[in-house]
């Protein structure tokens, strides 16, 4: 929080409010943060816990940590470095980073920051096949070893103050994830790259995204239960439990609400990942005591980037992990298999 208020004073109103804000009277934005906060933690005690590890395997990946960035566009919003800096700073943590269809940097970029260490691509599925199936190839070939495709961008949100605020990303920052007019028109910013974003998307569109690359695609953006059971039937290997940090239906569940149901339906079969509200070290403990496999940061990354570059993403993940190692030891936990549902309640 005291981050958020840093970056704050170094933006401007209209940049600040492109970052923090949501979809309309931010109702949902509140409920990620008092979901979270309803959650209590039954700590366990005399267990002899002294050494914690972090580390976790995701879809045949060792991570030091269960904590990754989770895709946004428009980095350079907050710093010049835009995406180069996330990525050298996720790079430098040791933590997986996941790339925007709709960031200020190319895909080559991005993974030449990111180096060896995990990165994937988030895809906003386009009207245009070939669009898509440009960006799937292009993503494969830099290296990144899985597809997040977002499902819950239909249209965009109403978001009231870039509405007031007639937000338009700074002129400089229309980098192209593609080379021709056709691909640029599609990718240029948030407002052109919706604009061209498949408005009717269906299940269809995930199977011929999946029968398009060798990489595992999956699905971000889900709250319903149902819609992750669908996600099973259909083999997804991994879903994210999302509602956009608030940005896009207003009045929408807290997100970390839905993380629970969601895991009680799937029961094991597919990878449950969550993003949406998290602040904190604890936040990432209580999603995981809830099912979640890893936990997506959004906002403080770009808080720890306006601030100070690729070294201020690299300390936010950082102060985030040393608050888990807190947590865990707190907890009476070493291990991330023992942060299990019976540590946390539910008031």
């Amino acid at each position: 929080m005291d981050l958020e208020e840093q970056a704050k004073q170094r933006l401007d109103l209209a940049s600040y409010d492109f970052i923090a804000g949501g979809a309309g009277a931010e109702l949902t934005i509140k409920a990620n943060r008092e979901a979270f906060e309803k959650i209590g933690i039954i700590p366990r005690v005399l267990t002899g816990v002294k050494q914690v590890d972090t580390s976790t395997t995701l879809l045949g990946q060792k991570l030091s940590m269960p904590i990754y960035v989770t895709s946004m566009s428009n980095h350079g919003v907050a710093h010049p470095s835009a995406e180069v800096g996330s990525a050298e700073g996720a790079r430098k943590a040791g933590a997986l980073f996941v790339a925007a269809t709709g960031s200020n940097k190319t895909i080559e970029e991005i993974a030449q920051a990111s180096g060896s260490s995990p990165h994937w691509f988030q895809l906003y599925y386009n009207k245009d096949p070939d669009i898509n199936k440009n960006l799937i190839e292009r993503a494969e070939k830099a290296g990144y070893s899985a597809i997040v495709m977002t499902v819950d961008l239909p249209v965009l949100g109403l978001r009231d103050r870039d509405l007031r605020n007639r937000f338009v990303p700074p002129s400089d920052l229309k980098r192209t994830n593609v080379p021709s007019e056709r691909f640029m028109n599609a990718t240029r910013n948030l407002q052109s790259l919706v604009s061209g974003v498949k408005d009717d998307l269906g299940w269809d569109d995930y199977e011929w995204t999946r029968k398009t690359t060798r990489l595992p695609v999956l699905i971000k953006g889900i709250l319903s239960p149902e819609d992750a059971e669908e996600a099973v039937r259909r083999n997804v290997p991994g879903i994210i439990v999302s509602n956009h940090g608030g940005r896009q239906l207003d009045t929408a569940i807290g997100a970390v609400s839905a993380l629970s149901p969601v895991v009680e339906k799937v029961a094991g079969r597919t990878k449950v990942l969550f993003d949406s509200g998290v602040r904190r070290g604890i936040d990432v403990f209580k999603a995981l005591a809830l099912g979640a496999d890893v936990v997506g940061v959004g906002r403080p990354i770009l808080y720890g980037l306006t601030v100070a570059g690729a070294e201020g993403v690299t300390a936010v993940l950082e102060h985030l992990k040393a608050e888990l190692v807190n947590v865990m030891r707190l907890s009476g936990v070493s291990d991330l298999s023992d942060v299990r549902r019976e540590l946390v309640s539910l008031s």
